[in-house]
């Protein structure tokens, strides 16, 4: 019993120094990491922008492991860095904690208690951008008092393999290459202001173990950033000759549209910050004004098809030929995009019923008997991707040589409950409403955004509400209110997405003009 006491002793005594040494090693790793990195790293930027190094005093230490003598080990892995503010904080100082382990990116435990809360590290630091990057140590009191900054990317991915020498990023009609061989993600600011893109070079090799794949030991990573209106670069940094380029990667964080931060080592320990030019906000919305379908004289304008459509009245009921030949609403058919080279513009088919009366047809040789005659007329619209406010009539042909893309419909949701409504996509949050009233569809989502519609006031002091969200955080984009002549659910019954990017309300039941929401993304 003694002797295999011993042996159980020596084993833990055996295993708290492997646990000891590694952490050593992993600290040295870390160091030499960045060394290499800092060392060799080269940037270049353009007279707006400026770029600088954040370092973290000590590496990113967990709470739940420790030597014999107390002293924690770093972070085995760190999937996202968090941000928070402090209540009363300086001006520009935030705090910064490291989320070792796993972590789903959406804080699924805020809506489902029965997931675990993310690992956070011991150690928690304030940065003052204000001055210059300067850091202290924070307490935990400061940062459990603090609030979330909404920090997270929208990635964006390449077109093609990781390793295809033309496969781009294309976002809002640009392209953007890579100077490495192969490409890490694409990260759009918060706006879809900026975009930032990430490559790496070096050797492909087989990992040690079955089934690790294939990666790159040593390389050379890269930073892009560009301007997306202009699709100029507005920053770029190379690093030489780096330990597992792919692994800095990320994370990466963007402060509003001001600052962008990338690691420099493994650790997440030494940061790059970018600091961009000021930005003025994209108008949202537009409103987007189509010409007249109606002349001076107020007859229809020649359309860019017509339908006519006779229906036999003599062998129907009273009910069914009041069913059949019912006025028809104005309708959105699709939506396309025209891209000649010159500016794309998304193009409308928007279908009226122009005709709709009682004709007998006794003359004609198909026999005796009353018909309904309908005409729907087809009419194309264009507006401009660049400037949607500049609207015209297109033609027939110009819609036919256009690609067809994807449109997302307001919907019937379950009853909500009280001021909010749930998500439709995971961690399903609760989303509230402005307004008073709830509409009817309530909202219209599109992979990771949902509108949600509710409205005050009646007759003419009614005001349409649409609150759009980041579903999976619960991030609030933005609040529009608009006043409107005619009922509100008639209006957000004919709201839609345009490839989830691109949100247009109705604000008349003749749909000739649109509110139009632009968000980060686009065709």
């Amino acid at each position: 019993m003694g002797k295999s006491l011993s042996i159980l002793c020596s084993g833990v005594a055996m295993k708290n120094v492997v646990r000891t040494i590694l952490g050593l090693a992993l600290l040295s790793l870390t160091q030499c990491m960045w060394r290499s990195s800092v060392l060799s790293s080269q940037s270049v930027f353009t007279p707006a922008t400026a770029a600088t190094k954040l370092h973290f005093p000590q590496p990113w230490l967990d709470p739940e492991r420790s030597t014999n003598s107390g002293e924690a080990y770093p972070l085995s892995s760190i999937e996202h860095i968090e941000v928070r503010k402090a209540p009363n904080s300086a001006d520009g100082e935030l705090l910064f904690a490291a989320i070792g382990g796993y972590f789903d990116g959406m804080y699924s435990y805020e809506v489902d208690k029965s997931r675990s809360k993310p690992q956070y590290s011991l150690n928690v630091y304030a940065v003052d951008f204000a001055k210059g990057m300067q850091v202290r140590t924070a307490t935990q009191e400061e940062w459990e008092n603090a609030t979330r900054v909404l920090t997270k990317s929208r990635f964006i991915s390449a077109n093609g393999d990781y390793e295809s020498p033309t496969a781009q990023i294309e976002y809002r009609q640009k392209r953007y290459g890579k100077p490495g061989q192969y490409w890490g993600n694409g990260g759009l600011s918060p706006t879809g202001k900026w975009l930032a893109s990430f490559s790496y070079s070096g050797v492909m090799r087989e990992g040690f173990l079955p089934f690790s794949g294939r990666s790159v030991w040593s390389g050379d990573a890269f930073w892009e950033i560009y301007d997306t209106v202009t699709g100029k670069k507005v920053f770029a940094s190379e690093a030489k000759n780096v330990k597992n380029p792919a692994g800095l990667n990320g994370p990466v964080i963007w402060i509003d549209d001001r600052y962008f931060l990338f690691p420099q080592d493994d650790m997440k320990q030494n940061f790059v910050v970018v600091t961009l030019p000021g930005v003025t906000p994209e108008e949202n919305p537009v409103t987007i004004q189509f010409p007249s379908r109606r002349d001076a004289s107020g007859q229809p304008v020649p359309a860019g098809f017509s339908h006519p459509v006779w229906t036999p009245l003599v062998p129907l009921t009273k009910e069914q030929a009041a069913k059949l030949t019912a006025p028809s609403e104005t309708e959105i058919m699709e939506t396309r995009l025209l891209d000649q080279g010159a500016g794309a513009e998304v193009v409308f088919a928007i279908r009226e019923e122009t005709e709709n009366r009682t004709e007998s047809r006794r003359q004609q040789r198909d026999g005796a008997g009353d018909y309904n005659y309908r005409l729907f007329n087809t009419y194309y619209y264009a507006f401009s991707l660049e400037n949607p406010t500049q609207t015209r009539f297109a033609t027939k042909e110009e819609w036919d040589h256009a690609r067809s893309l994807t449109n997302r419909h307001a919907e019937i949701l379950p009853q909500p409950e009280k001021d909010t409504i749930t998500g439709t996509i995971p961690p399903q949050r609760p989303l509230s409403k402005s307004g008073k009233s709830w509409g009817s569809p309530q909202a219209l989502s599109a992979g990771e955004w949902m509108a949600v519609f509710s409205y005050d006031g009646q007759g003419s002091n009614t005001r349409a509400i649409v609150d759009v969200y980041e579903q999976r955080l619960g991030y609030k984009l933005f609040t529009t209110t608009l006043p409107v002549s005619t009922s509100p659910n008639e209006l957000f019954k004919h709201a839609f997405w345009i490839e989830k990017d691109y949100m247009l309300l109705p604000l008349n039941s003749s749909l000739d003009s649109f509110a139009l929401w632009r968000l980060p993304g686009g065709v």
